[in-house]
């Protein structure tokens, strides 16, 4: 019943309420301040609902409990009898035909009131009957009124009975029928609290698609350069196929997303419609060229990447046809990357004693799409590119050549879905220390296989609903997000590359407040082995493809990707001997903790919860956040250094958003109470003797039963026993409180 209060909403306040315009332009020094609005008897609507619809506000929340700060909005008799008066008008319009609206102005001080609308709703009226006339020529009538009927004994609500007559017609012209019109009636009777109510349909004759004109213009006038027979091949639309309306606002809406064109215009040639006796009806498509070739560069610099840029050049009918072709290219870690480290003092100090950041990030990439093949509605788009790219302190990948073939539904105004196919040749270079603790693989050799170039190839399917009210900022609706990910050697991926993968990502905005918004995310996500086994992945999974979290978009008392399994790199350790030449080298617990590897899961879970609240001073300007949020990262199955119990971490923050023409600019203050987990410590250890280079790991667990006996050579390095490595390494924990925040500093909203 939400959808249908909103329409109630909508059509009820039908007096002008300017919502706090005339307040403000009389809200002077010597004016009463309205510090609550409140409403009684309401047992219907909420009064939250009801304090949309009048024009007296109450002053914003910062000014209510500051004081000082804060939008202040005033008392008006005359506004105050009107709203009265929009009161009563809304509830007779949702069926309480007897409702009693008293106002009520208590003086709280010299210069402020309570103001208070007492409610007496009565007795509601309720349908005693719902007809249908005029609907006998169509099909299948129960599909058509479907989830939309009128029941007896429903609250009599005149809203609601426009949106269900409005709601037929929409269907009607769905169904082949394009000058359907519906019309409503209704009998109501106060004295017995009832009403019937009668929908009547002329829906003409029932039409399919026949002549489709396509004309194209310049704005200057000069000859078209797009060829109007080659966009009639893509619209989507054939002659002879049943009239739907929808088909024809899909097609609009496609022809717009091709960018191709500045103005679109698609309807019925009303001389079809003349006689009324033709089943045929012609459809004309207007279109007004737009720019057919952009280019764009962007400079930026980001809280992980430091310096970066971008830029892109596009084509819009390449070769004719609405064809598309796309340049772009990207460069981040730019002043801290080789060979482009020569401003690293603009680049924070995590990003600068990162491994795997000390090389230039890159992407170039040629994406041509084809619109014509299948229509607008699905569009094939093959990408040919080489990138690097590293995940703060997990891994580097390097993709000298990749081919990406998708093919996206959706343009029609569906759920809009993604079917692609990734083949890359590459490799992905993480720490030694990450192989041996995650999959047991800790010799040199066997590391240079898993760190050699290989094939992967991806089999890849996502889905989207986008209910949000905005893109960049919602404050309303939500966004839900699945994607699957599947990589095997039937599709040609390496024996080392086989992995499946599922994400869930939603997003759910409320309104709340003054202009504040309610956010609620939930994020999960698993890989699995080829086999789908739930007991855990028991194969190797590249990096990349491995489950992180924890940084500005996940759980903010982190820093990024280190919520979950950890390994620890340290720089000293303590030899104790044994028997003989052997020893064991164990790590103490003042050994200093030189950096984190994060192994990432197979599992992770998510949420959050975040009030965005606007600021009392300018509040067009800056908004306030309070968030808590909550996950873990853990494993299912694998060797005793990467199981991990599974423990939610909740880390409260609050944070502050500046809207600028870029986005808002974002700094979260998190509050990490935890300890850092448990988990192996590796000492890497490395010499040159003439032109060879030797390396070597050790497990410096404390406690660790790994024997180390001296080299086969008086300069060789130590050998240390194979086995895993214990998770039995764990830092000292943090004491100060201010140790215990974490920073995050980035543009967009976090979800």
């Amino acid at each position: 019943m939400r959808w249908r209060l909103g329409a109630a909403l909508a059509l009820a306040w039908t007096c002008p309420a300017a919502r706090a315009g005339a307040q403000a332009l009389a809200c002077d020094s010597t004016a009463i301040e309205v510090r609550a609005l409140e409403f009684v008897g309401n047992d219907t609507f909420r009064g939250s609902e009801l304090a949309n619809g009048v024009a007296t506000t109450q002053s914003s929340f910062a000014r209510r409990v500051f004081r000082i700060i804060g939008q202040r909005y005033c008392l008006d008799e005359t506004t105050v009898t009107q709203d009265s008066l929009r009161l009563i008008l809304f509830y007779r319009n949702a069926g309480f035909a007897s409702v009693k609206v008293a106002k009520e102005i208590t003086m709280l001080d010299e210069r402020s009131a309570r103001l208070r609308f007492v409610i007496t709703e009565g007795i509601p009226i309720r349908i005693d009957s719902v007809s249908y006339q005029g609907f006998e020529s169509v099909p299948e009538f129960d599909r058509l009124t479907r989830g939309i009927e009128l029941k007896v004994g429903e609250r009599f609500d005149k809203s609601v009975v426009l949106s269900v007559r409005d709601s037929l017609t929409r269907r009607l012209r769905d169904r082949g029928y394009p000058q359907a019109e519906v019309l409503r009636s209704f009998d109501s009777d106060t004295a017995r609290h009832v009403a019937t109510v009668e929908f009547s349909a002329a829906t003409g004759p029932r039409a399919w698609y026949g002549e489709i004109n396509v004309s194209v213009v310049q704005p200057s006038g000069e000859p078209s350069r797009i060829d109007p027979a080659r966009v009639k091949r893509v619209l989507g639309i054939r002659e002879g196929q049943l009239y739907r309306e929808r088909s024809l606002e899909g097609v609009k809406r496609g022809l717009y997303l091709s960018e191709a064109f500045r103005h679109v215009d698609v309807g019925v040639d009303s001389s079809s419609l003349a006689d009324g006796v033709d089943s045929l009806v012609a459809i004309n498509v207007q279109l007004t060229e737009g720019d057919l070739h952009a280019a764009r560069v962007s400079f930026g610099w980001g809280n992980l990447d430091c310096l970066r840029a971008q830029g892109s050049y596009s084509d819009y009918n390449f070769l004719g046809g609405l064809r598309r072709l796309d340049l772009s290219g990207r460069l981040s870690k730019v002043g801290v990357g080789r060979p482009f480290e020569v401003a690293s003092g603009l680049c924070r100090r995590e990003v600068q004693n990162d491994i795997f950041s000390d090389t230039l990030n890159y992407y170039g990439g040629v994406t041509f799409s084809q619109a014509s093949l299948f229509g607008l509605r699905t569009v094939p788009t093959v990408t040919v590119y080489t990138e690097r790219r590293s995940e703060f302190q997990a891994y580097l990948r390097d993709t000298p050549i990749g081919v990406i073939g998708s093919v996206q539904r959706g343009a029609d105004g569906r759920l809009p879905q993604s079917f692609s196919y990734q083949l890359e040749y590459g490799s992905t270079f993480s720490s030694p220390a990450f192989f041996c603790a995650v999959f047991n693989v800790c010799e040199p050799g066997a590391q240079a296989r898993l760190l050699a170039r290989n094939r992967l190839a991806v089999l890849g399917w996502s889905v989207t609903r986008n209910r949000a009210d905005d893109f960049a900022n919602p404050g309303r609706g939500s966004v839900m997000r699945l994607e699957l990910r599947h990589a095997s050697q039937i599709i040609g991926s390496s024996t080392d590359q086989q992995f499946n993968r599922a994400v869930f990502d939603g997003s759910f905005y409320r309104p709340v407040f003054d202009g504040g918004v309610f956010v609620f995310r939930l994020r999960a996500g698993a890989v699995l082995g080829r086999r789908l086994s739930l007991s855990g992945s028991r194969t190797f999974v590249p990096p990349q493809e491995r489950l992180y979290a924890g940084g500005p978009t996940t759980v903010r008392g982190f820093r990024q990707n280190e919520l979950g399994p950890a390994i620890y790199v340290v720089d000293t350790f303590a030899v104790t001997p044994a028997t003989g030449d052997t020893s064991f080298f164990r790590a103490g617990v003042a050994s200093v903790r030189t950096r984190v590897v994060p192994s990432g899961g197979d599992n992770v879970a998510i949420a959050n919860a975040e009030l965005r609240l606007r600021s009392g001073f300018l509040p067009d300007l800056i908004q306030y956040a309070i968030f808590v949020d909550a996950g873990e990262v853990w494993n299912r199955g694998g060797n005793s250094a990467t199981q991990t119990k599974v423990q939610m971490k909740v880390t409260p923050g609050v944070g502050v958003r500046v809207y600028t023409p870029i986005g808002p600019v974002r700094v979260d203050i998190g509050y990490n109470p935890y300890q850092a987990p448990a988990g192996p410590a590796f000492f890497s250890a490395t010499q040159r003797i003439g032109d060879t280079v030797e390396r070597s790991l050790y497990c410096v667990s404390p406690g660790n039963t790994l024997a180390v006996l001296p080299g086969e050579t008086e300069t060789a390095l130590p050998v240390q026993a194979r086995g895993a490595c214990p998770s039995t390494f764990q830092p000292q924990r943090r004491t100060s409180f201010t140790s215990r925040l974490t920073f995050n500093f980035s543009i967009g909203q976090a979800f």
